[in-house]
């Protein structure tokens, strides 16, 4: 990374609909009010033609692709391979031009659902050092880990998300370590909205 660069790495992170989309498109238009460029992605991706589309179809819709079968630890290896990508061509070309960069999901999920699935801890957390290594020394600015007592849409059981919650604590707790970890309690979203804004006035020196 240029020393030189005003851009960072914003990530939002935490269990199916707790509103992380919600809260990344009010942080896209912050950014573009405020006449900052950015580039909003999420992991693996929704954009058409990309590795990250793919693996997000796969992923949703697996009988299109004649899939019989598609084991936890596989989704993972496929979602790995999308961040890879995604980093490669879209990522770090954003960042060395000082864009920076509002990322729905990191490895972070990737960790966090294997888990929950029961993939093997050791196999999963080699391919998850995989991104990391090639993340080298670009750490996210700040992630915001949106958190709730249930989910907006109930894409899985209460126990299912409320052990994926747990998961995303454990994780968080060790993460904020490493690079800062803002805790966002989305109960009421104009607080929220409004946290995250000055987060990023403050991390972005506007």
């Amino acid at each position: 990374m240029n020393k030189t660069t005003k851009a960072k790495l914003i990530v939002f992170e935490g269990p199916d609909g707790v509103g992380k989309t919600t809260l990344v498109s009010s942080a896209a238009e912050f950014l573009r009010q405020s006449g900052v460029p950015f580039l909003s992605l999420s992991f693996p991706g929704k954009t058409p033609g990309t590795l990250g589309e793919l693996v997000d179809r796969i992923h949703h819709t697996p009988k299109e692709f004649h899939l019989r079968q598609l084991t936890p630890l596989g989704l993972q290896a496929l979602h790995i391979a999308a961040h890879l990508d995604a980093i490669e061509t879209r990522i770090r070309p954003a960042l060395l031009e000082n864009t920076t960069v509002l990322l729905d999901r990191i490895w972070w999920s990737t960790w966090v659902y294997g888990r929950a699935a029961h993939v093997e801890e050791n196999v999963l957390s080699a391919l998850i050092e995989a991104e990391k290594l090639f993340w080298g020394n670009l750490l996210p600015a700040i992630t915001f880990l949106i958190e709730r007592a249930s989910a907006f849409r109930p894409e899985h059981n209460q126990e299912t998300f409320d052990a994926l919650s747990s998961l995303y604590k454990q994780l968080s707790a060790r993460e904020e370590l490493r690079s800062a970890v803002v805790r966002i309690a989305n109960d009421d979203l104009q607080v929220s909205e409004q946290t995250i804004r000055e987060s990023i006035t403050s991390i972005l020196s506007l």
